[in-house]
């Protein structure tokens, strides 16, 4: 009779977990369903403020920022031309002289006396060939008159031979004519040397005298350059020595240069180099824009260098008549103008992504566009890139420059 109870017991506590357990559920589907819903968050793409500007189309000139240096193209160095005491030095580094002024004398003792000597040689020199041409005229009437006192000789050794013949003479006789024949064929011989060393000598004494002639021209031109006279206007580089120095043959004395020979030497990059060559083989003129003093000055290009480097090409640049508060090696920057190129534009560099990606806000968005790099110009002072490519008059150019910026990013322009 207990075991009954027992299981009767079980199942009542069985049947009572599971009645709670589906409690349980009933509850918490309860509060699940009348549980309050969230609104639904609409999640929006976040609009980039960025700043553009119209895009105008027209002609552009491209300029290309450069650095060079002043140089003179005449730049002189009037050196000594015999050693001696500089007696005047009458100019400064940096004194603007005119032509015709004195800057530098030497001693005239230094340079006055060679000159005297070798006039005095050609002088001399002179007398001895007409010393010479006298003794010639001398030496040969003497030989001349040998000449016939010989055949006179010959003559008496021919009579002879023939009264001899006829019994008429003697041998001694005719001896004693092949005697006097025999001695004036010597004298005739030695009058003839006589004739041939006189013109050798006629012949070394006009090579002296050409030599003397070299040696005066060398010292007059020794005493023209003792005194450094400025052949046209220019401006005094250096000054080497003062009054009262010694100097010796080929030291330095006063640098200067002519006030027009300066010119901008400045490096193109290897970039600019082919087109520019090609514009300027075509016959067209560049000229480079120097802003200082308060002016503005157009320096024309004169012509390319001979050898070039792998970092570009050297390009001379003559500078105007009116600038001439430069000096040789000054350094200036200026901004070289090239030919106008239709259909480009400006812009600033922050718009430009790469070398060639542009991007133009339409409804919104962004949307990106190839370009071609045209060079550079100055706009209000700042440097902007000159562009062209796929673009049409009034196109928004976002010049906001975004990290992220892809076409369709949405965007909104300042100010608008």
């Amino acid at each position: 009779m207990g075991l009954p109870k027992i299981k009767n017991s079980s199942l009542k506590n069985g049947i009572i977990a599971i009645l709670i357990l589906v409690f349980v559920f009933l509850i918490v589907g309860y509060m699940v369903s009348t549980k309050p819903k969230p609104p639904t968050v609409e999640i929006k793409q976040k609009v980039w403020p960025i700043e553009a500007r119209t895009i105008s189309l027209g002609d552009v000139v491209p300029v290309q920022s450069l650095f060079g240096t002043v140089e003179s193209n005449a730049l002189v160095t009037a050196s000594s031309p015999v050693a001696g005491v500089v007696e005047q030095a009458l100019v400064k580094d940096g004194d603007e002289v005119k032509k015709g002024q004195t800057l530098v004398a030497l001693s005239d003792a230094d340079i006055e006396l060679p000159y005297q000597i070798a006039k005095a040689d050609v002088e001399d020199t002179q007398a001895q060939l007409q010393l010479q041409a006298l003794a010639y005229k001398s030496n040969q009437a003497k030989l001349d008159n040998e000449k016939k006192v010989l055949s006179i000789r010959e003559a008496d050794v021919q009579r002879n031979q023939e009264l001899i013949k006829k019994n008429l003479a003697s041998q001694s006789t005719l001896d004693i004519t092949k005697e006097a024949l025999l001695k004036q064929k010597l004298s005739v011989v030695n009058a003839n040397l006589s004739v041939e060393e006189n013109k050798l000598k006629v012949t070394q004494l006009k090579a002296r005298l050409e030599k003397a002639k070299a040696n005066l021209k060398q010292a007059e031109i020794n005493r023209s350059r003792g005194v450094v006279i400025a052949p046209y206007d220019a401006r005094v580089a250096k000054l080497s020595v003062s009054a009262g120095d010694r100097v010796g043959v080929g030291a330095a004395l006063v640098s200067y240069y002519a006030l027009n020979s300066l010119e901008l030497k400045a490096r193109i990059p290897v970039s600019e180099v082919k087109k520019i060559y090609h514009a300027m083989q075509q016959g067209n003129q560049y000229y480079a824009e120097y802003v200082a003093y308060g002016g503005r000055y157009k320096l024309p290009l004169k012509r390319l260098a001979g050898e070039a480097s792998t970092s570009g090409l050297d390009a001379y640049f003559a500078l105007p008549d009116n600038l001439v508060s430069v000096r040789p090696g000054d350094l200036l920057q200026v901004n070289l103008q090239r030919e106008a190129i239709p259909n480009g534009f400006a812009a600033p560099y922050s718009a430009l992504y790469g070398s060639n990606r542009i991007y133009i806000v339409k409804n919104g968005m962004l949307e990106r566009r190839t370009v071609e790099v045209l060079g550079e110009t100055k706009v209000n002072q700042q440097t902007w890139v000159l562009l062209k490519g796929d673009v049409a008059n009034g196109d928004q150019l976002a010049t906001t420059h975004l990290p992220n910026a892809i076409t369709g990013l949405n965007v909104s322009v300042m100010g608008q």
